[in-house]
This record gives structure tokens, sequence and C-alpha cells, in this order.
């Protein structure tokens, strides 16, 4: 796994800042992975310059993993604010480290090309890092950027970030709105180049079992972000999420007590994916909670597809782990 001068002031007559602005102005590096991101680039460059933040104390990093698109030539417009670096080697995971590899502050947050930060989104997922409720990982709030769909609406809670570190056991968190002390990585390493999806969940469980990592959840900083609008969409990316389970349970299946196979077979997924379509097809139910019944069916079919594709690729042990498997 890759690993990832002070200045002597004088005295003035102004008041000393306070803690709270001192918090506030942590040097920040943002790191943004692109990947033909022509159509959503330039809004979320916009909207990352465009922060409630002091501009000398944060700089925008975009890492173009390859594109074939006008992605390199949109980010060089923003440029000296925005500097782009280039990473061959395919997949989020190797753009994400190229970017902390080049980070020349403190801390690193993460976004997505096709996400629009709030106005007040550095401040508020700095304040939170940097608060007396400090932890090692902060994920902010993530909602559908200006959904005109049904689809787009309920794609949101894909990326529910409150119910990732709050609720779930062991916690995760969504790099689509992070912040990362820089030094952490060289603890805990960074991202699996070897996984092309769920890898933000993989470093978060790497540092929780191996590392006692903290969490914390910072609900004003909000990033909106560009949701699939079709249900075709929305099935690919249920295919891909269910990919990212597979890898991620067959790296930590001692922890997790599920070895990907047996997700494979687990009743309970099947009965839920049955469970939406009916909700769907019958019943009295008004359209609205059909609809967000089919796009949940829709979704959960797609990602248990996922999770059988990407076990039979991964041609992982089929043996059941010592540990008792969770119903």
């Amino acid at each position: 796994m890759p690993a990832g001068a002070g200045r002597v002031c004088r005295r003035s007559r102004r008041a000393p800042a306070r803690r709270g602005h001192l918090r506030m102005t942590a040097a920040v590096s943002v790191v943004v992975p692109a990947y033909n991101a022509e159509a959503t680039l330039e809004g979320a460059l916009v909207a990352l310059l465009a922060q409630d933040y002091p501009a000398e104390r944060y700089e925008v990093i975009v890492v173009d993993n390859g594109s074939t698109d006008r992605t390199p030539a949109i980010a060089a417009r923003f440029a000296p604010r925005v500097q782009t670096l280039r990473e061959a080697r395919r997949g989020a995971s190797a753009a994400r480290n190229a970017g902390i590899l080049a980070a020349r502050h403190p801390y690193v947050a993460f976004t997505d090309a096709d996400c629009v930060p709030d106005r007040r989104w550095l401040p508020e997922l700095v304040a939170a890092a940097t608060g007396p409720a400090a932890a090692d990982f902060v994920g902010g709030r993530i909602v559908a950027h200006a959904p005109r769909s049904a689809v787009e609406t309920f794609a949101a809670c894909l990326m529910d970030q409150e119910r990732a570190i709050r609720v779930y056991r062991p916690p995760s968190v969504v790099t689509a709105n992070l912040i990362v002390r820089r030094a952490l990585f060289d603890t805990i390493g960074l991202f699996d180049e070897s996984l092309r999806r769920g890898q933000d969940v993989d470093l978060a469980y790497r540092a929780h079992f191996r590392h006692g990592a903290t969490f914390a959840y910072a609900e004003r900083a909000v990033v909106a972000h560009v949701n699939p609008r079709t249900l075709p969409a929305l099935f690919r990316k249920g295919i891909q999420h269910g990919h990212a389970v597979a890898g991620v349970l067959g790296r930590h299946a001692g922890d997790l007590g599920e070895l990907p196979w047996q997700r494979c077979v687990a009743r309970r997924q099947y009965a839920a994916i049955a469970r939406a379509v009916g909700a769907a097809l019958g019943g009295p139910a008004i359209e609205a909670t059909r609809m967000e019944a089919l796009c949940r069916a829709v979704f959960e079919a797609g990602k248990q597809l996922g999770v059988l594709v990407g076990t039979a690729r991964a041609g992982l042990p089929r043996r059941r782990d010592r540990r008792s498997v969770p119903t």
C-alpha cells in the first residue's frame, strides 16, 4: 500500500483572534478527482472558488484521471486558483491519492467533479474538524442537485452520510463530502487502488478496525450531488454499489462476519427487493410512494446483481467464516 515555516509576528494593537476564527481558517487542500466531467466540472469549480473562506487558506487540486473530453481544458481555465494534475493510473483511488500526495496543507477535503458545494461548505467542514468534537474523519451532508425527477430525489438516500457515520456499525464515509487530517494517511495508508468502487468504505473500515479512528458528522457542511435521472441509470448505479459491496466484503470478511458469497444468497436481500416490487405495483399507495418503492426495487435489484457479478469475477473463496454471520 503506497504511503502516501513558521513565521514570527510582531505584536500589534489589534485584539487577538478569537479561538473559533483560528479554527475556521485552518489551511485546507481540496482534492477533486475528475474523469470525463465536462458536463459538471465548471459548476463544481465555480462553487469551490466562491467559498466563504479566505482564499489564501485553501487550495483546489483537480486530478484529471485520463479524460478524453474537455475536462483538462475546463480545469485549466481556473488557473492559478486551481491546480490541475494528471494521473495516468485509472480509478478514483489513484486520482485521490495523487491529490493527497500533492496537498500542501494539513487538512485534505474531498468532493467530486459532479458536486456543487454550498458557499458555507468549507468553513462548516473545517469548524467540525477542528472544534471540540473533532474526529479523524468528518463527513458532511449530501443532497440532490436541482432534482427534476423522483429518481434524482430518491438517489439522495444512496449517499446518506449521516446514517453512514452515526447509524452504521462499523461507520463509513462518502468522499463526495469529507475532510481528513493529512497526517492521518501516513498512519492508515492511502486509498486502495485495486478497488474500482467502495474505496471510501474500505478506507473507513481499515481506519476503524486497525487504528480505532473516530468519525463525526457535519450537518451544515452541504454539497449537492448530480444524481442519476432515469431508472436505467439508477439500475447501473445499483450495479456499481454491488461491485463495491463485493470488494469491501472480500477484504473485511473477518471483521464483518460475512463473506461476499453469503451476501449473494442472503434471503433478506431478495425479500427486500420483493417487498419493494410489491409496494410499487400493488395496493392503494399514493403515486409518490409507489415511485419511491419502484426506485428502491430497481436500485436494490441492480445492487444485488452487482454483488453476484463482483463476487464471481473476484473468484473469492466460498467457505464460511468461523465467526457468526449476522442475519
